[in-house]
């Protein structure tokens, strides 16, 4: 293993590489397929949260967080491109120092063969550009950058020669916000990469999407911190010797009427390619899967749904919401991710109403709702859902 500093470089097998990016707390990443002139060539050569996978799969984002992963494909990278470059912005304007740490590592076959720690000390950037992976004389090199930058992600991007919606901006919108208007250039045919992540508050507790034919994949995820290494934080969340099992499921309702609960208690997982369009993706009893659980909704049959009702709860051990750091992400294509935390849970309720998604004449109106209950029969009570439960177990 190599330890470079600033301005340092070695070689890299060429061959498929992980880079991992390791912060005191969470914080956007991005990567940039560069050119001759040290820009992209378009938005496909962008890798962020809302783009997770280039175009021709050489560069994806695996994971994000306090530990963010790329998997870069070497041999599967275009001739013409000379670098790849690796970011980071901070969130909530946070500096690098309020990071506390900051490390770029690159590894090969489960092995890491390159470290570099970022000096945090009066670091006030918002920004930074850490690394590359480049070409010479036929082989490839990583370099230790290690240089700040001001503004976040949206500076960055255009810095890297990214064309950005001129009209998105990175706060929540208002309650309700307008439909959204495709750009000039959009309009063109011209495409534009959205950066915007739309957090769901108190505040600003809605946002609708405009009404389309399909709307592709929806994916929801739960996720939580995981504090302790080594082991699934919501083990550790009470003690050493107790644990919590903290699920994702949804409530479906279909414009036939027809009801479904979905969740893993009970392998109720649903489908998503007949009724009632909405799958849960596994169970993680542990926390210790690091991108959480997924619930699949399937857009392209929007019109047959009336609502989802997207909950979160703990099916073993005492409720902490406090400590779970919870946030649930709705994913679409052409949609900047979508967020709300549960974080005003009582410690006495179990069962968190997180939002509903309601078919509004075909458009996707998303409320937050991050309510507290005791149980599914509770839950269902306040919303009004009608179902008979019985006592169930996974």
């Amino acid at each position: 293993m190599k330890e470079l500093i600033a301005g340092g470089n070695t070689s890299v097998p060429s061959s498929i590489l992980k880079v991992k990016i390791i912060s005191g707390k969470a914080a956007d990443v991005s990567a940039y397929r560069l050119y001759d002139n040290d820009k992209v060539s378009g938005d496909a050569d962008m890798v962020f949260y809302g783009q997770k996978i280039n175009d021709d799969g050489s560069v994806s984002l695996l994971e994000e967080g306090q530990t963010s992963v790329f998997e870069v494909n070497l041999p599967k990278v275009k001739a013409s491109v000379k670098k790849i470059t690796f970011a980071l912005t901070c969130d909530n304007n946070d500096t690098i120092q309020a990071l506390s740490k900051l490390a770029i590592q690159v590894e090969c076959d489960n092995e890491v063969i390159i470290v570099a720690n970022v000096e945090m000390s009066g670091r006030a950037e918002a920004a930074l550009i850490l690394g590359e992976l480049y070409r010479r004389n036929d082989e490839w090199k990583f370099r230790f950058i290690d240089q700040g930058f001001n503004g976040g992600l949206k500076p960055l991007a255009e810095h890297f020669g990214v064309e950005v919606n001129a009209d998105e901006t990175p706060a929540a919108p208002p309650s309700p916000p307008p439909a959204p208007a495709p750009s000039p250039a959009a309009s063109a045919g011209q495409s534009t990469v959205n950066l915007s992540k739309i957090s769901l508050t108190k505040e600003g507790p809605r946002v609708n999407l405009s009404k389309k034919d399909d709307f592709g994949l929806i994916r929801v995820n739960l996720n939580w911190n995981q504090k302790a290494e080594g082991k699934g934080f919501l083990n550790n969340l009470l003690g050493a010797n107790k644990s919590i099992d903290l699920d994702l499921g949804a409530f479906v309702r279909l414009k036939d009427d027809d009801k479904w609960v979905i969740q893993a208690l009970g392998n109720s997982f649903g489908y998503f390619d007949s009724d009632p369009y909405v799958e849960l993706q596994g169970d993680d009893r542990t926390g210790a899967v690091t991108d959480g659980e997924w619930l699949h909704i399937n857009g392209s049959q929007w019109k047959n749904i009336e609502e989802v009702l997207v909950f979160a709860f703990i099916y073993k051990g005492v409720p902490n919401w406090a400590q779970t750091d919870g946030v649930v992400t709705i994913h679409m294509p052409g949609q900047g991710p979508i967020e709300t935390r549960l974080t005003e849970g009582q410690n006495r309720n179990g069962m968190c109403a997180i939002a509903r998604l309601v078919n509004n004449n075909g458009s996707i109106n998303i409320e937050r709702i991050n309510q507290y209950f005791s149980g599914h029969k509770d839950m269902d009570n306040a919303f009004r859902w009608g179902f008979r439960w019985a006592a169930g177990s996974k």
